[in-house]
């Protein structure tokens, strides 16, 4: 059974070590959400430091909307890990991978900090974060465009940045036409 708390918001925080980016599109639907239906599903954080394990986006907008603390009396509904910041990390990693859009730079660093704390093993990170040896070794690296060989790879077309014209700025909005005109 799950235990759903209500805590103070001044006693939540984001951790440093968060990976998750959420664009703003996203950002304005989860907003609206909340306005809507409150918090329909708690944050998870972690017990003795009140660090946000998955929710942060949830949490930061309720902050900065105040009619939402209004709403709830400053609560905001929360499941209680007792965990310590490696098993923290873990979470946050395995609850937001298949989900959210995660930083990868940043799932580099929790990787490495918890290859570096010993808990896990690399079949660990295989059973938990389904990751194969070779992402594995891509995330202890930390060297992510080194590895990826970045000038070597053919990228699409719409990877190829070009450059807005100078002329007038309703110039940049012109939509460009593919070469084939049956298209």
């Amino acid at each position: 059974m799950i235990d759903i708390q209500y805590v103070e918001h001044s006693q939540l925080s984001v951790p440093a070590w968060r990976a998750t980016y959420v664009l703003r599109p996203e950002m304005l639907i989860i907003a609206g959400s909340l306005s809507q239906h409150g918090f329909i599903q708690p944050l998870h954080v972690r017990k003795d430091t009140g660090e946000i394990i998955d929710g942060s986006e949830r949490f930061l907008i309720a902050t900065s909307i105040r009619e939402l603390l209004r709403k709830s009396d400053g609560l905001i509904p929360v499941v209680m890990h007792d965990v310590d910041q490696a098993d923290a990390m873990m979470m946050h990693v395995q609850l937001n991978r298949g989900h959210s859009v995660m930083t990868a730079a940043k799932v580099s660093t929790i990787i490495r900090a918890l290859k570096r704390s010993g808990k896990y093993s690399a079949r660990d990170f295989e059973s938990i974060l389904c990751m194969r040896s070779e992402e594995l070794s891509l995330m202890l690296d930390g060297d992510l465009i080194k590895n990826r060989k970045i000038l070597e790879h053919n990228y699409a077309r719409a990877w190829i940045p070009i450059e807005a014209p100078s002329s007038k700025v309703e110039d940049v909005f012109v939509i460009e036409r593919p070469p084939n005109p049956d298209r």
